[in-house]
């Protein structure tokens, strides 16, 4: 066999994950997404379009966030902040490996919404980016479980906001 036939045979061949159920779940939400606040998706006010870069195609219409739409969220974060401190920490635990199972259940479902719209390798949503969501549920279940015995007297202090990349537009 010649190092050309060896290459030829490691090609990658198409994946096996159909958009068809992440085109399926766009649809079931009438392609068109508010903020996730307070346990619910928010009334969409001014939207973008999000298109899959691979082929131009549009996915679905998402709300734009401005300064209303953040208050909304600190707000509803706050309150519940405040039953979320009261539970004892296996139950803080509880819900954060309930996350992270949720993640795996539907993981295949993720990792092809996330090619599809921001164009990178599937491989690379299903095999690294997803698990690792998956992974730090869990990370942060353990944390909350150790917390009395490892950090005793330790205390919720408050509301934290992460962004990513591509979370606000210009």
């Amino acid at each position: 066999m010649t190092v050309k036939e060896i290459f030829d045979s490691m090609s990658y061949g198409p994946a096996p994950e159909s958009s068809a159920e992440a085109l399926a779940w766009i649809a079931r939400h009438g392609g068109t997404f508010g903020h996730w606040i307070d346990g619910a998706f928010t009334a969409p006010g001014k939207s973008f379009v999000t298109a899959n870069p691979a082929t131009g195609t549009p996915l679905a219409m998402v709300a734009e966030g401005g300064a209303e739409d953040v208050a909304a969220a600190v707000a509803a974060a706050r309150r519940a902040q405040q039953k979320w401190a009261r539970l004892p920490a296996h139950a803080r635990a509880k819900v954060l490996y309930g996350l992270a199972r949720l993640v795996q259940k539907h993981a295949r479902l993720l990792a092809v919404l996330e090619t599809m719209d921001n164009g990178k390798p599937i491989r690379e949503s299903r095999d690294i980016d997803i698990p690792l969501v998956a992974r730090h549920f869990s990370y942060h279940a353990g944390l909350a479980q150790l917390l009395p015995s490892e950090h005793p007297g330790l205390a919720a202090i408050g509301v934290s906001a992460p962004s990513s990349p591509g979370t606000f537009r210009s």
